[in-house]
């Protein structure tokens, strides 16, 4: 009877993951509508859309923030680029930021933030006017990546440090992730740890080694392993 019992666990598990994209270059991330975004042969994409976004003229993005699927950032850094794309992936405008930008993200209208490794400082840019409103002070660690809104901006150094900073670029928390892996969203309630996937400090699922990157939302793990992304639908407590 034990073994039976087992059986159907695995076998439940089994039709729960489904494979949703094949042969891509990098899962970009998931918005909150659930709608996915990766890289593929230079261009981005958005599952549930036609259209897909290719620049001729600078090439494969760098970095691409989803923060706010209306306004959609993507950072060139060899020309100190940032475009701005629409819900439908079709382009709105592009601007300048300054030399050295490795990490950016939406911080509101007219704003970025952006980390600037030659000071390593995390500044609240505003590209209508050009100018940096706010600079926090000099960063040690290595940055690793970044998100944000209007009210913070969240870093994650290469000592598992996950750092917020409020409004006027000053640290106001330090979390010790303590080898777990979080988010790409950098929502650190979920995090895997050792193959199992925790909400807070509840283990929800497990078998999960190998995973390169993920994203939970509405109840539905996304991953990315082996260049595919596929989708677990967590059990509800």
């Amino acid at each position: 009877m034990k073994f039976w019992f087992l059986l159907l666990l695995l076998t439940s598990n089994c039709f729960c993951q489904e494979l949703l994209i094949e042969d891509i270059d990098d899962l970009v991330g998931v918005d909150i509508y659930e709608n996915i975004y990766y890289l593929q042969n230079g261009n981005l994409h958005k599952s549930n859309i036609n259209n897909d976004y290719l620049n001729i003229k600078y090439g494969t993005p760098d970095l691409v923030d989803i923060s706010n699927p209306l306004q959609i950032l993507i950072l060139y850094k060899l020309f100190n680029k940032v475009v701005c794309l629409d819900n439908q992936l079709s382009y709105i405008t592009e601007f300048e930021v300054p030399f050295g930008t490795e990490f950016i993200c939406n911080a509101g209208q007219d704003k970025i933030w952006l980390y600037e490794n030659i000071n390593m400082m995390l500044k609240l840019y505003n590209f209508k006017t050009k100018k940096t409103e706010i600079n926090s002070i000099p960063i040690q660690q290595n940055i690793l990546k970044m998100r944000g809104n209007l009210n913070e901006a969240i870093l994650l150094d290469d000592q598992g440090q996950l750092i917020r900073y409020n409004y006027l670029a000053r640290p106001k928390n330090i979390q010790y992730l303590n080898q777990k892996q979080i988010p790409l969203s950098l929502t650190p309630q979920y995090y895997l740890k050792e193959g199992s996937l925790y909400l807070r400090k509840n283990k929800i699922l497990s078998s999960l080694k190998g995973l390169n990157q993920f994203e939970v939302v509405n109840n539905h793990l996304y991953f990315f392993k082996e260049n595919n992304i596929y989708r677990f639908s967590i059990p509800k407590n």
